[in-house]
């Protein structure tokens, strides 16, 4: 009798220590959960939206290796590309300039409510597109970037203290671009018969590339030096009217971005060739006198590491094309994956280290971003070679999809995390 009131009474002491564990361990989850979204109620929406473009872009990427291995019957080629270009991109974009571009302007910050207002779109954009509906996803991305770009100028009319970088005009340009973009293919899926022949082509291509190139120029010439240690152009001391020196920078990034331009339009009037030749010079010039990377040497960490692929991917990409413009459909992926998509994850590193108190890592071996850009390198060579290999093209596609999600888990395994911590400093 003793002896059961003796194991009685030391089950209820453990039940009670471990029902006081699991509520210390709950009141800590509820303060990790709270602290969270207090940091993303801060003006720091890249906490929320670049896991979700994290997310996207893995579901974006895997409809490819599901249809081969037979487990969805629908073909993924245009869904796809409006996922990762619409939702994947998009998130990170919103993100970035969202957090960015009102500090650089001191201007106030975005909310909560704008922040869960964005993730919800990107949400229904990738929904939509994955379920087939082309038509509306692309309507829901244009009002959503109308609504980024009409807060961001609205904000910089009215309570800017500072002017933006003078290769900013290329951000807008980007964003115009997607405008464009995706207003042609709204009004081509409502009624094709009023575009002119030439409208949907453009679109596409400022949709595709366009929207990413030319912010990549813009902001790349703002924060790129800062990973290779290297002066910084496009700062200026803080002032309201245009400090001497900027009206001239920012005329030789619209000069570059015209160039790019036109090698758009030239492509799309039909000779591909020259339409390629010119939106290398117009990148190569431009990052050459801003971002003069080959000064750098070829320390820097892991992080300068894959920006120096992602950086050489992009005009190496537009410089083949023009040599074999018949492989561009293949050649474009060394663009999308080791250009645009490495780049995006390799800012996105920067920002998530610099906003959770980790700066001494810029510089760092980072063993997560080396594997991330090996996987995502190899996801690009695997790609690009499937169409020189018939035999074996498909079953190529889903292994580079394979090893594109693989390096993007990692990545967001090791550097994700970041978005849950506060910078004390």
């Amino acid at each position: 009798m003793n002896a059961s009131t003796s194991t009685s009474g030391e089950l209820g002491t453990l039940a009670a220590a471990t029902g006081r564990r699991c509520t210390k361990s709950n009141r800590r989850a509820r303060a990790a959960a709270d602290g969270y979204w207090r940091l993303v109620a801060a003006g720091e929406p890249f906490r929320l939206l670049f896991p979700l473009g994290a997310l996207i872009g893995v579901a974006g990427v895997m409809m490819w290796p599901l249809f081969i291995w037979h487990v969805t019957a629908t073909y993924p080629g245009q869904w796809h590309a409006r996922v990762m270009i619409e939702g994947f991109v998009t998130s990170f974009v919103i993100g970035f300039l969202g957090t960015a571009l009102p500090r650089m302007l001191e201007v106030p910050r975005v909310s909560i409510y704008e922040t869960l207002g964005f993730a919800g779109a990107v949400i229904g954009i990738a929904w939509l597109h994955i379920t087939g509906g082309t038509a509306r996803g692309d309507q829901l991305f244009f009002i959503t970037l109308a609504t980024l770009a009409g807060l961001l100028m609205v904000r910089g009319l009215l309570f800017r203290r500072d002017v933006p970088p003078p290769g900013f005009v290329l951000v807008f340009l980007g964003l115009g671009s997607a405008l464009f973009g995706a207003g042609v293919h709204v009004v081509a899926d409502a009624a094709p018969s009023i575009l002119p022949v030439w409208a949907l082509p453009l679109g596409r291509l400022l949709l595709y590339q366009g929207y990413l190139v030319f912010p990549i120029m813009g902001i790349g010439a703002f924060l790129l030096p800062r990973f290779f240690g290297l002066p910084n152009r496009q700062s200026f001391p803080e002032s309201l009217a245009l400090p001497p020196g900027w009206l001239s920078r920012a005329g030789f990034a619209a000069l570059c971005g015209g160039v790019v331009l036109s090698g758009f339009v030239v492509e799309v009037l039909g000779d591909a060739r020259v339409g390629n030749a010119l939106r290398a010079l117009g990148i190569m010039a431009y990052f050459f006198r801003e971002v003069p990377v080959h000064r750098a040497g070829f320390g820097g960490g892991s992080l300068a590491l894959g920006l120096r692929l992602a950086l050489l991917s992009m005009p190496l990409a537009y410089v083949l094309m023009a040599i074999w413009p018949e492989r561009s459909f293949s050649l474009l992926h060394l663009l999308f994956i080791s250009g645009f998509s490495l780049l995006t994850l390799i800012v996105a590193s920067r920002v998530v280290l610099g906003h959770s108190g980790q700066a001494e890592k810029f510089r760092s071996t980072l063993w997560s971003v080396l594997t991330l850009t090996a996987l995502v390198a190899l996801a690009m060579l695997t790609r690009v070679s499937a169409d020189w290999m018939p035999a074996i093209r498909m079953s190529h596609y889903a292994y580079a999809a394979v090893a594109w999600v693989a390096g993007v888990l990692v990545w967001a395994a090791f550097i994700l995390p970041g978005v849950m911590r506060k910078d004390e400093e």
